[in-house]
């Protein structure tokens, strides 16, 4: 069984590749609603971690406008709800709740009852092979697709440790040419970086002033999630302090931003190896990856984007 497309057929017409970017993924409601406005609709998408998740809620049928509507009557903070207020061996998220948020927006439970082929990408983060997702359930599926690494806890799925697919590719080209897409289209929503190097002095230590030490079962209490996620992403625009001024970014953070860093490098490489007919690229000014809050000003940004490359698009969607 594959997904609704019967052995030994491969898809026709165009592939749909939606990519990772946490808030800023919200982007590709943005893209959908276009083409579902435009009556063009792909052969079989692919998602990347939030890719992952529109991706398998656009395939089940759930009208983009739906899409809209949760995205913008969600209270984000209430997430915080997922943190599990204990101390977190494999990651701070608990998978049961996952599951019944993931089940709440889901209409199927089952790859086999999808209207379209889609595939997931995950991580197998012991041997960091990628590992196609396409058939079987659709939560755990859901679960590895976006398990950012510390975040979320690693699915255990046939012997393996599944993480977020972002790791190996970010927009997920290859595994729609995998499943024989001769023509894709795909967003990324990744900020584009080109950070020169850099170099720096390094001054004598200077001593600190002691302080108290604050207990991480008090950090991961799920009503400070929502400061959780300002202290692992920051804020876009603070200003910058003098050196002296500045704390060290937390234990969090680093991780987290170190994955991103990794993530954002891994993407240049994949887009220039894996050949993709047409890359969306919107432009997030000011926006990070957790502020899930400004989903109507991120989604009108991929609907922006989506009708700036509309006549590509068709063109893609129409050729033979």
């Amino acid at each position: 069984m594959t997904n609704a497309t019967p052995p030994g057929t491969l898809p026709t017409g165009f592939g749909l590749a939606l990519g990772s970017g946490a808030a800023r993924g919200l982007a590709h409601i943005g893209l959908l609603r276009v083409l579902e406005q435009e009556g063009l609709r792909p052969a079989a998408v692919a998602g990347t971690s939030i890719g992952a998740l529109i991706a398998a809620l656009y395939a089940a049928g759930v009208p983009t406008d739906d899409m809209v509507d949760v995205a913008l009557g969600v209270d984000w903070r209430q997430l915080g709800r997922l943190i599990r207020p204990s101390l977190p061996t494999s990651g701070l998220v608990d998978s049961e709740r996952l599951d019944r948020f993931f089940a709440e927006l889901l209409p199927v439970r089952a790859f086999s009852e999808l209207n379209l082929p889609v595939v997931m990408t995950a991580t197998d983060i012991e041997t960091g092979e990628s590992v196609m997702l396409r058939q079987g359930e659709l939560l755990p599926a859901l679960r590895a697709a976006v398990a950012f690494p510390g975040i979320f806890p690693a699915v255990p799925v046939q012997g393996r440790f599944l993480v977020d697919g972002g790791l190996c590719h970010p927009v997920p080209v290859a595994p729609l040419r995998d499943l024989g897409c001769s023509r894709v289209v795909g967003m990324c929503t990744i900020p584009e970086v080109d950070k020169a190097s850099h170099e720096a002095f390094v001054p004598s230590p200077r001593p600190r002033r002691s302080r108290p030490r604050s207990s991480l079962f008090g950090l991961i209490r799920a009503e400070r999630v929502e400061r959780l996620w300002q202290e692992i992403w920051g804020r876009n625009g603070q200003e910058r302090k003098s050196p002296d001024e500045r704390k060290p970014p937390n234990l969090f953070r680093v991780f987290a931003q170190s994955v991103a860093i990794m993530e954002n490098q891994i993407n240049s490489l994949r887009l220039a190896s894996d050949g993709i007919d047409l890359l969306l690229r919107p432009t997030f000014a000011g926006i990070n990856m957790f502020e899930f809050h400004r989903a109507e000003e991120i989604i009108a940004i991929g609907e922006q984007a989506g009708r700036a490359a509309l006549a590509e698009i068709r063109t893609l969607a129409e050729a033979h």
